[in-house]
């Protein structure tokens, strides 16, 4: 197998092994690192901001901001350190089970960020 084969041979594999990460986690855009790219779990936070994911409104947050959702008595607590500030479903970052659902999460680019 010459340079080229083999290079293109790793590259696929690498690909397949990137998608295969991903649809074993069930679509969320993970980092090469294995975490998200929308930010992560983090304690419960005195002060946090609380959304009932029941409501099922959307909600605008910035970059940086530390959410607690809660539905059906269950919650967790993310911090969202977003790669590309973007929409999400919030199923995409919930713990397995968590809610199944829908609810739109806008993360837009904190005063520290720029434009």
């Amino acid at each position: 197998m010459n340079r080229t084969s083999s290079a293109s041979a790793m590259i696929a594999s690498l690909l397949f092994a990137v998608g295969a990460a991903q649809a074993a986690t069930g679509g969320n855009q993970v980092m090469l690192n294995g975490k998200s790219v929308h930010g992560e779990v983090v304690a419960a936070a005195q002060g946090a901001r609380v959304v009932n994911v029941d409501a099922g409104k959307a909600i605008n947050v910035n970059c940086g901001d530390v959410v607690t959702f809660q539905s059906a008595g269950k919650s967790f607590t993310w911090k969202f350190n977003s790669a590309a500030h973007r929409a999400l479903d919030v199923r995409d970052i919930a713990p397995q089970g968590f809610t199944d659902k829908k609810q739109m999460v806008y993360v837009s680019r904190n005063e520290g960020e720029g434009a």
